[in-house]
């Protein structure tokens, strides 16, 4: 995937003066973020209402929707992975266009066959879909703004876009579900998939000719050889999978939390409401500041990475000693929603630059981002969902939140501290 921008749009860096340079990347990224936000708003409108629409919606035992929402959480996540030998080389643009017409499909299918067999498959199918745009978007952004500043703001876009999404999801979601009339809500998430697709396939007919090949195809092999031989590339597997273990408590350990020590539903809501609003505002200024900071006084992208690990852990800290006070939660989400600005941009931007000739393209770095998410966000899900109710109920949350407060600090400081040279790419 060595493509760049068509018309024009991405001359050489050394031909194009740098402000020009990135006008004309924020230009060509505009249709990714408008494909990722209408894409990414169906997936989270879907999310907190699958089990609901597989029980009552679509009459299925708890065995069936337990599995419905295994088999979509792994594709969602990780069902790109499998695919990535055959993504190597091809026009991002346009396996963007057929995720997203997948995932559509799959959803609008899924309003008239859902029995067990049908349901499962489409699911798996459609999360796959999922899981293929979080990939490509970012091989494509990757690929693009290589060698550029911009390259960290861009990032910080997708961001924002996820999280207005994430915003907007669950409305949407809540807001279409009619358990007598489950269509309708599959009818709504098969629409913004096939509008991404539309914003697409503009995007191809202004292409042309398409992206050439280039370089060596994907392989796990070559992969894991990159992996023992790159030290960069091992301390950001490392570091980002231990990140996502400890992102993973937000939606899990904290949600339990919330509604142990609250009343009220709505409540609990404006805590994740709040999260995706601060990162809505803050995350481009934040990542402006930061790419300065990184080109003018040579701050290392792991310093930054540490700082949002150092956030997570200050966040952690707080809830153990809040006692369920509503203020000093409301305090603690803000400073993870700090963290979150800080690292997610910062670990795509640490993948992009792990790429170099032994790890092959962008597609190949994205797919151990992919693997990292994955590994990391599903063991911090266990953990904040059996290992916390555990806690809780022998100890107390504070002694939870203590012990990822001491973790989240060991990984900071030792992230900050361990001397590992960037690659200039």
């Amino acid at each position: 995937m060595s493509e760049r921008p068509a018309d024009g749009q991405a001359s050489s860096p050394s031909t194009v003066p740098g402000e020009e340079r990135d006008r004309r990347l924020n230009r060509a990224i505009r249709p990714l973020l408008v494909q990722y936000v209408l894409a990414f708003t169906g997936y989270l409108s879907l999310t907190p209402v699958l089990a609901v629409l597989v029980r009552d919606g679509w009459h299925q035992s708890g065995l069936v929707v337990g599995l419905a929402l295994m088999v979509f959480s792994c594709s969602s996540r990780a069902g790109s992975i499998v695919l990535s030998p055959w993504i190597e080389g091809r026009s991002g643009v346009r396996v963007l266009l057929l995720a997203n017409l997948v995932s559509g499909s799959c959803f609008l299918t899924m309003s008239v066959a859902h029995s067990v067999l049908p349901l499962i498959v489409l699911l798996a199918a459609g999360g796959t879909g999922v899981s293929l745009n979080g990939l490509v978007v970012r091989s494509v952004v990757a690929e693009w703004t290589s060698g550029s500043p911009a390259q960290v703001t861009a990032f910080a876009k997708l961001n924002v876009m996820l999280n207005l999404a994430a915003a907007v999801g669950p409305l949407i979601g809540t807001a279409a579900l009619d358990t007598d009339a489950p269509w309708r809500l599959m009818v709504v998430i098969a629409a913004g998939y096939y509008a991404a697709a539309l914003s697409m396939l503009l995007v191809v007919r202004k292409e042309g000719k398409g992206f050439e090949r280039g370089g060596k195809r994907f392989s796990f092999r070559q992969y894991w050889t990159a992996l023992r031989s790159s030290p960069f590339l091992r301390h950001v597997v490392l570091v980002s999978t231990v990140g996502w273990v400890l992102y993973a408590q937000m939606y899990s350990a904290l949600p339990l939390h919330l509604f142990a020590t609250t009343g009220s539903k709505l409540q609990v809501a404006t805590y994740f409401t709040m999260s995706a609003i601060i990162i809505v505002v803050l995350q481009i200024p934040v990542s402006k500041g930061v790419a300065r900071l990184m080109e003018a006084r040579g701050v290392a992208l792991t310093t930054v990475i540490g700082t949002g690990l150092g956030c997570f852990a200050a966040a952690f800290a707080v809830l153990a000693l809040s006692g369920g006070d509503p203020v000093a939660t409301y305090a603690a989400v803000a400073t993870f929603t700090l963290g979150e600005i800080l690292f997610a941009p910062s670990v795509d931007t640490a993948f992009a630059k792990s790429r170099d000739e032994s790890t092959g393209g962008f597609v190949a770095v994205y797919t151990g981002k992919q693997f990292t998410l994955a590994t990391g966000e599903g063991l911090g899900m266990l953990l904040g969902g059996g290992f916390f109710e555990y806690v809780r109920g022998v100890f107390s949350p504070t002694v939870y939140w203590a012990a990822f407060a001491a973790a989240g600090s060991a990984a900071a400081v030792w992230t900050v501290l361990r001397r590992v040279r960037t690659p200039s790419v």
